[in-house]
């Protein structure tokens, strides 16, 4: 018999898929390769010599297990028009952002035990992808886009996974660390530093403006080809590159301090 949590799950407006695992790993090798030497030995204890890509999905892959149904809500946090996170009604279960407080809590935690640390710094890794994807911000309306049409070079997609995997495939057919090479070229202490500023609440009330510009410039049902790479790429590029050096910095801040 289910209970009733269980069945309550049943009834959240669920996000149907994570932001790609290429872009979870994009995030993850870019903080990687921008941790102090202390962070970078603690991360590797703590992922039993690891890589952090290598956990960049676990967070998505333990979803087939029922231990962590409490993780289900955590993907994402809904912010509808005319909302901002602060006023949106929460989801009592959890969003991204505040598993993200929580992860960075036990990371920190004095007490917690490295089993409980190595779990939190894997959540951690892909949540901070999450709260920079723009359709993790999306609309409870529209279950953050999975219930938007769009014509994605004439195949019909939804906006949630338009923005997941099909944009960053099109753009690129880069590996996640050529990826990674590319957006870090040229990037100065001076750009690390603009990016790193603010908390979790800044950076994902970024995503969420920039949610709002992705439903005005993607009309329903409406095709879409090279202009929209075009025109987005820069967008998913900006994301992808700030979510990896701030990844570094709160580990950084948190292992080295």
């Amino acid at each position: 018999m289910k209970s009733i949590f269980q069945i309550t799950l049943l009834f959240l407006p669920l996000q149907l898929s994570a932001w790609g695992g290429k872009a979870h790993d994009v995030i993850a090798h870019i903080a990687e390769q921008n941790l102090t030497p202390k962070a970078h030995a603690e991360v590797s204890r703590l992922l039993n010599g690891r890589t952090m890509a290598y956990y960049a999905m676990w967070m998505d892959n333990i979803r087939s297990d029922s231990i962590y149904n409490f993780t289900a809500t955590w993907h994402y946090a809904n912010v509808d028009l005319g909302y901002a996170y602060a006023t949106m009604p929460k989801v009592e279960t959890g969003d991204a952002l505040t598993a993200t407080e929580l992860a960075i809590q036990n990371i920190a935690s004095a007490t917690a035990n490295d089993s409980i640390k190595s779990m939190y710094l894997k959540f951690l890794i892909h949540l901070i992808g999450e709260i920079h994807c723009p359709m993790h911000a999306g609309r409870a309306t529209d279950r953050g886009g999975n219930d938007y049409p769009v014509v994605w070079f004439r195949d019909t997609i939804n906006l949630h996974s338009l923005w997941d995997s099909h944009l960053l495939e099109r753009a690129r057919g880069w590996s996640y660390t050529e990826w990674a090479a590319n957006l870090t070229a040229g990037v100065t202490p001076t750009d690390v530093a603009q990016m790193q500023r603010g908390t979790p609440h800044d950076w994902f009330s970024e995503t969420v403006a920039l949610a709002d510009l992705v439903y005005k410039n993607t009309p329903q049902n409406q095709n879409l080809g090279f202009r929209y790479v075009y025109q987005h790429s820069q967008m998913l590029e900006q994301q992808l590159t700030a979510g990896g050096y701030r990844l570094a910095y709160l580990l950084n801040r948190i292992l080295t301090e």
